[in-house]
């Protein structure tokens, strides 16, 4: 097994109600619990930030649509929250769309380390994250979702997505001792 830790769009602009916030503190705990670990597995950490540009080129249709701008390149929104740990050696991956594989050199930068599992981790479940490890499984990645480490203000869809990746996909979801019992005892 050759795992990334791979966080997602843990930026300000996620986080802008209450509801969003509801599980914040435990989230970044355990997105940071994961962190460490792999820090001192040595597993690469991709950081994956949702970035736009003003001009609208990389807005998606329902933004141009209503000419909603957010998470725009250098606003305070599109910054990745200061209690997520963060060093230089994590690897930046920079998207516009929900999943992290679209118009990213994600799955190259994967191929070329010799990644084969993702653990993801982040927001939203039901979305960045959930279409990130649908996609992964599509590119024969294998998936273990953070359950501890990621999460949904829309239950339903969260766990419609559940659904998915574990009974149509059969990957993984697991808590994040979990997570480090099956890499203490499988990594390469």
């Amino acid at each position: 097994m050759r795992p990334a830790l791979v966080v997602i769009d843990m930026q300000h602009y996620f986080f802008r109600t209450e509801e969003r916030r509801i599980r914040i503190n435990e989230l970044i705990e355990s997105i940071n619990d994961l962190i460490i670990y792999a820090e001192n597995k040595n597993i690469p950490i991709y950081q994956v930030l949702t970035i736009h540009k003003e001009d609208r080129s990389t807005w998606n249709l329902v933004m141009k649509k209503y000419n909603f701008s957010a998470l725009i390149q250098g606003s305070d929104e599109a910054k990745l929250l200061s209690e997520i740990k963060f060093s230089d050696k994590h690897i930046v991956i920079t998207k516009t769309r929900q999943s992290t594989f679209i118009r990213t050199n994600f799955e190259e930068d994967l191929i070329v380390r010799g990644i084969d599992t993702l653990i993801l981790s982040g927001v939203f479940t039901h979305g960045c994250v959930g279409r990130t490890a649908i996609d992964a499984y599509e590119r024969d990645f294998n998936v273990i979702l953070a359950k501890d480490a990621s999460f949904s203000h829309l239950e339903n869809q969260e766990q419609a997505m559940f659904e998915v990746i574990l009974n149509e996909q059969e990957q993984l979801i697991l808590d994040n001792e979990q997570i480090k019992s099956i890499l203490d005892d499988k990594i390469e």
